[in-house]
């Protein structure tokens, strides 16, 4: 699934979700997520590993650097659940660049 960046619906919102259970507690999420990105995984004793959603912003790293097929993936968010990051409520409509409500271009032309 590609398209370009100005079709992207972005009211879509998702976060990485860690199955507990197929985890090896390599850590290479956590490495991955800490070193580079958003450092929106936590490491409990024990070597358990938690996305902190608050964080997350569904970047893909984590799953892309997990050895384990299907161990993280990303979920998407219902409409009408508060995205705790930004603590929006996650709109159904589709959004684009050019309607988005952070695109100052398209607050200027209201």
């Amino acid at each position: 699934n590609v398209t370009d960046w100005q079709y992207l619906n972005l009211n879509y919102v998702a976060k990485a979700k860690i199955d507990q259970d197929a985890c090896i507690k390599c850590g290479r999420c956590y490495a991955a997520c800490e070193d580079t990105s958003h450092q929106a995984i936590w490491m409990h004793p024990g070597r358990v590993f938690e996305v902190n959603d608050a964080e997350c912003v569904a970047c893909n790293l984590c799953v892309d650097v997990c050895p384990v097929e299907d161990c993280i993936t990303m979920v998407q968010m219902a409409p009408g659940e508060v995205d705790p990051r930004t603590g929006r409520v996650v709109s159904p409509d589709y959004a684009n660049w050019t309607t988005h409500p952070n695109n100052p271009a398209a607050r200027a032309a209201e």
